[in-house]
């Protein structure tokens, strides 16, 4: 769809400080949240659906620049995001995935009109709405959660089991355990966080002390693509998840006997959860892998 490059300047120039944006569909339960893994890519916005309606609204009044609907492609496969829209507003661009089949060309999008609605269309194992923010210019995207209304959620991360990957065998370490290591493996953790009780959402913050010294802080409010990479808080998907959806220590040294680890993670609401391991270690290493 040909848009005014002048009017997207004219948005983009905007720093995303002091928006406000509404919720895109009515009653909204967040069953995704941005910075997640997705076994081999973070997941750039947050997932939502509603129970009262399926009618999805822009964050705010913009402009339709682009779309992919299969009435306009229909020998065409769905592409991952399915029927998708991206709409130019004053904080760059939103984006707008798996929609309902159901074509509509229309440019400009009052805030209280529907652009679409919630589908299941595309790469979605389930009927809900992918939400994103971005901005092309310095190829980045958001977390959209500082700008929309508050998200009831009184729950902190859980922190559960913490393992190691040895070749293809994950083997879990027990707090106060024993283990004999031949390397110096990245420590994993599984972490999950809920709102209401029901769900198992990514956690909005890490930090991780190893004896004593920081090894891990990582915030995930922002995806900033470098070169081949996409990083958050300048760390490289495969330095801050296993896999399995554990989250990653890396560039641990174990030392002979006790070791400690002290888990901080925290959800976008300010819930916190700290727990603390340690476990015992038998160095069993040539002077190669020291």
């Amino acid at each position: 769809m040909k848009t005014d490059f002048s009017f997207l300047c004219a948005f983009l120039i905007l720093a995303l400080s002091n928006l406000s944006f509404q919720w895109p569909v009515e009653n909204a339960r967040l069953t995704s949240t941005y910075g997640e893994s997705r076994a081999d890519h973070f997941h750039d916005g947050i997932d939502l659906i509603s129970n009262s309606s399926d009618a999805v609204y822009p964050l705010e009044q913009g402009r339709l620049v682009y779309l992919w609907d299969k009435a306009l492609f229909p020998e065409d496969n769905y592409p991952g995001g399915g029927n998708y829209k991206i709409i130019a507003h004053r904080g760059g661009f939103s984006v707008y995935m798996h929609l309902q089949d159901g074509l509509s060309l229309k440019r400009d999008l009052p805030a209280k009109e529907a652009l679409g609605y919630i589908g299941n269309t595309g790469h979605s194992f389930a009927k809900h709405l992918h939400v994103s923010i971005m901005d092309p210019m310095t190829r980045s995207s958001k977390n959209l959660l500082p700008y929309l209304p508050p998200y009831a959620d009184l729950k902190s991360p859980e922190i559960g089991e913490m393992c190691l990957k040895i070749e293809d065998k994950y083997v879990i370490i027990r707090d106060r355990s024993t283990i004999r290591l031949t390397s110096h493996y990245p420590l994993l953790v599984k972490i999950f966080d809920s709102a209401t009780g029901g769900e198992k959402l990514g956690i909005y913050s890490i930090r991780a002390n190893f004896n004593g010294k920081q090894a891990l802080s990582a915030d995930f409010d922002g995806l900033v693509s470098s070169g081949k990479n996409i990083l958050a808080s300048g760390r490289t998907f495969e330095s801050l998840y296993d896999p399995e959806g554990y989250y990653k220590i890396d560039g641990l040294t174990y030392r002979q006997g006790p070791n400690d680890l002290e888990i901080i993670a925290a959800d976008f609401a300010g819930n916190k959860t700290v727990k603390s391991f340690q476990f015992n270690v038998n160095l069993d290493m040539d002077k190669a892998g020291r």
